[in-house]
């Protein structure tokens, strides 16, 4: 297993400083936000020189806006121009991890806010969308990873059931499954078995506790977790996505204080790394 930290987390921190901190606490890689427009491509690829990390992924990013669709990112959106919209900002995103050696790019099938089904037919629409991603992925060489997101957040997908679904209904090499703690503390009886049903799809792991906070400071077993990762053989990356008691957005997170974000990154690997060891 390796350990990354996605870096949308840190709000407008510059990516060298964020870089500095994984390095200095024995992360492998960092998962780079989905804003392509934001990287000088040679310059991160300079950055991970100096630093000895790698990009383990491109973490999508998928706004939801209920009164302008078109400033949504949703794969699954009744209006074929929204969708079209979507698939380009994959296909897009899907240029940036090649560029840099992601294995794959975390994707969710709807905007995130989005809680009620505007059609029937969405989970065709959204089938339809990814197949056409899907094969630029495969042209490009980064694999897609359908992430499930908790009912309080997103209509269409939830958990691992339906994530292996729509990840079969798809029928693609280069579409694959991830799945998140957090969400699965909301919506699995069984976090761990989960991941074990996931088993020959799981591709990608985030990782927050059950307040979304870092490891260790809510409810969720980890060492569970780690040895279900174990027992399936997992030799993907754990990517950590902790948040502090605010808000997700970009500029309260970026006010917080810096010592918060070293201690969260912190805790995180030294608690998974020790689970890791006695499991």
């Amino acid at each position: 297993m390796k350990y990354s930290v996605s870096n949308w987390i840190y709000g407008d921190e510059p990516l060298d400083r964020t870089l500095e901190r994984l390095s200095r606490l024995g992360y492998d890689g960092v998962e780079l936000k989905g804003v392509p427009g934001d990287y000088d491509v040679d310059q991160v690829k300079d950055l991970l020189s100096t630093y000895s990390l790698e990009v383990s992924s491109i973490c999508g990013i998928w706004p939801w806006d209920n009164v302008d669709h078109m400033k949504s990112n949703d794969l699954a959106n009744p209006d074929v121009k929204v969708r079209r919209k979507a698939v380009k900002y994959v296909k897009d995103c899907l240029d940036l991890g090649s560029r840099l050696g992601a294995s794959c790019m975390v994707v969710v099938v709807g905007g995130c806010g989005k809680t009620v089904r505007l059609h029937p037919d969405e989970w065709m629409f959204g089938v339809e969308s990814v197949r056409d991603a899907g094969r630029y992925a495969e042209d490009v060489g980064v694999a897609m990873a359908i992430e499930p997101i908790n009912r309080y957040e997103l209509s269409l997908m939830n958990n691992v059931d339906q994530g292996l679904k729509f990840v079969k209904d798809v029928d693609m090499d280069s579409v694959k499954l991830m799945l998140d703690t957090f969400h699965m503390n909301i919506e699995e009886a069984d976090p761990a078995a989960a991941i074990r049903k996931a088993r020959d799809y799981l591709i990608h792991l985030h990782v927050a506790d059950s307040n979304r906070q870092s490891v260790g400071r809510g409810h969720t077993d980890f060492k569970a977790i780690v040895k279900s990762l174990k027992e399936i053989g997992y030799r993907g990356y754990l990517a950590m996505e902790p948040l502090p008691p605010t808000s997700a957005d970009v500029y309260d997170l970026g006010r917080l204080d810096k010592g918060l974000f070293d201690l969260y990154a912190e805790e995180c690997i030294t608690m998974l790394k020790f689970y890791e060891k006695v499991t």
